[in-house]
């Protein structure tokens, strides 16, 4: 019985190990982008999504849903349609496509890469990273936008407004590029249908170049020194008087006779012989009266 215990305690740790690698796993792939393919559904008479790309065969829920799971990185692409949608997403997008929109209004807190496609209406809030234009597809931008790029793959008819700056932007084909201006002042991009509308004193067609910081010359002062004023009297200072170092004590060697004169504490006393002659001197006095008494 016990060694049964020991071999099912075994299976379950081997379990175990099996299993964590597989839940790793599946966090890491709940957090990667998810894509929410937004339509226009008659039967429903209403805006619906689908996760992935938009299929007529699949279901589809309320844009409530995807509200309540959609997070900062996931892609929202607007199909087709002949409905208008106004949509508030509260988070930062990777993608944002319109794909042949009828008329959208997105607002979100950022957006890395917008795609207006052609036959689309588009209004964007919120600042964006890349904004790519095609065709004649109208767009209105309506804070900052870093890179705006025009691209013609059948007309260069595109309608652009930008409410904020614009730091880059560029027109062309898949071949080649047409033109590359920068820095547009705050709401002065203005396009209209491929013609630029902007005053060329609100942009630059040179990229902005930051001058390289020399390095400083030791002969010229960096702070200018200020001139003294000579009616102001500079109070004299007075000179501080260094101490003389006092001279240490030297102790003084004492000389032989004055040394002979000090008594030893140490030099051992003749006590005996004192003892000795006190000793006489009261025998011999004895002597004396015991003589005279005699």
């Amino acid at each position: 019985m016990k060694r049964l215990k020991k071999i099912v305690s075994l299976f379950a740790a081997a379990a175990l190990l099996v299993l964590t690698p597989g839940a790793k796993q599946a966090q890491v792939s709940a957090a990667e982008p998810v894509t929410y393919s937004l339509k226009y559904v008659e039967a429903n008479g209403e805006w619906r999504y689908q996760e992935g790309a938009w299929d007529d065969y699949q279901g589809h829920r309320e844009l409530y849903y995807m509200k309540q799971a959609l997070k900062d990185g996931d892609l929202v692409v607007i199909e087709g349609g002949s409905h208008g949608l106004t949509l508030d997403l509260p988070v930062n997008l990777g993608n944002l496509t319109f794909k042949q929109a009828y008329s959208a209004a997105v607002t979100v807190k950022s957006v890395d890469n917008v795609y207006v496609l052609r036959d689309s209406t588009a209004s964007i809030t919120g600042n964006v990273v890349n904004a790519h234009v095609y065709d004649n597809a109208i767009a209105n931008f309506n804070n900052n936008v870093t890179n705006l790029y025009i691209t013609k793959e059948r007309d260069a008819l595109q309608t652009i407004a930008v409410v904020g700056t614009v730091s880059y932007v560029k027109t062309g084909d898949a071949e080649k590029v047409y033109s590359e201006l920068y820095n547009f002042q705050a709401n002065s991009f203005r396009q209209e249908k491929g013609v630029l509308k902007t005053d060329a004193s609100q942009f630059s067609i040179l990229p902005s170049v930051v001058p390289p910081v020399l390095p400083a010359d030791p002969n010229v002062p960096t702070t200018p020194v200020a001139p003294v004023d000579p009616t102001v009297p500079v109070a004299p200072v007075t000179p501080v008087v260094p101490v003389a170092p006092v001279a240490p004590v030297v102790p003084t060697t004492p000389s032989d006779s004055l040394y002979d004169d000090v008594p030893k504490t140490g030099a051992p006393v003749a006590l005996p012989g004192l003892l000795a002659m006190g000793a006489g001197l009261c025998f011999g006095g004895a002597y004396l009266l015991k003589r005279k008494n005699a």
